[in-house]
């Protein structure tokens, strides 16, 4: 029974893989259109080196910010702790290199960390959950730094050019090492909630989280929020929209 899943999982896959009509959007929230949307801007300007680094990758399709990027021939780093996710990525997208390890910060110290979930294999299995963790199974992955996961791209492939992030928590943090690297990835694509007890839901008040002010004084504008995922772009190759 086993076999015969697989197989109709991996036709219905290829199916699905050789789908490429231009409105078919594989993101959660539209993040796909405006990603290419601003690279496709950039790219009349300036030269891109189509290498991505996306981390929490979950599926090679669904709610994938990198998918459509893959049908256009880029490719690059994948990061993801669980292997059952990962276990067809290699037919889907054989020019990706994946990493099955959580991503964790310098300050931790630990080879393997704890991921929580309600249901096996959900999209928002995350080590730091808000509710009790006794409600909750669990799996270990090994962890890596982001450091480390910069360090395979460049080897691998090159510098990347977009960083996508969605991690279910600890988004925030991993920016903030964004300052140990000698350079900028031009655009970067990540999940941040604000705050539960936030008096008001504003989008304005995304100004007043630490790694978006981080990011805009280091040379980054946000250009676009999506749900509870921001786009910044790098100040020296942004190209605003406009009318036509």
């Amino acid at each position: 029974m086993s076999l015969i899943k697989d197989y109709v999982t991996s036709k219905i896959l290829s199916l699905i893989k050789s789908w490429k009509r231009p409105n078919f959007d594989f993101s959660q929230l539209g993040e796909e259109k405006i990603i290419i949307n601003i690279i496709q801007r950039i790219a009349s300007k300036h030269r891109i080196k189509q290498h991505y680094i996306d981390i929490g990758g979950f599926n090679p399709i669904l709610y994938s910010n990198t998918y459509k990027l893959y049908q256009q021939n880029w490719c690059g780093v994948i990061v993801e702790p669980s292997t059952d996710k990962t276990k067809n990525w290699h037919r889907i997208r054989p020019r990706d290199f994946v990493i099955n390890s959580a991503i964790v910060t310098n300050e931790y110290s630990e080879e393997k960390i704890k991921i929580y979930f309600k249901e096996k294999n959900a999209a928002n299995e995350t080590a730091l959950p808000d509710i009790d963790k006794k409600n909750l199974s669990y799996y270990e992955a090994k962890t890596i730094k982001l450091s480390e996961v910069l360090t395979a791209c460049e080897k691998k492939f090159s510098k990347p050019f977009f960083l996508n992030m969605d991690i279910e928590g600890a988004e925030e943090k991993l920016v903030l090492e964004l300052k140990n690297i000698n350079y900028k990835i031009p655009l970067i694509c990540v999940e941040i909630f604000l705050g539960k007890n936030e008096d008001n839901y504003s989008v304005l008040n995304y100004k007043n989280i630490e790694a978006v002010t981080f990011l805009e004084n280091h040379g980054y504008y946000l250009v676009s929020v999506c749900g509870p995922s921001l786009i910044f772009c790098d100040k020296e190759i942004w190209m605003p929209f406009s009318k036509l």
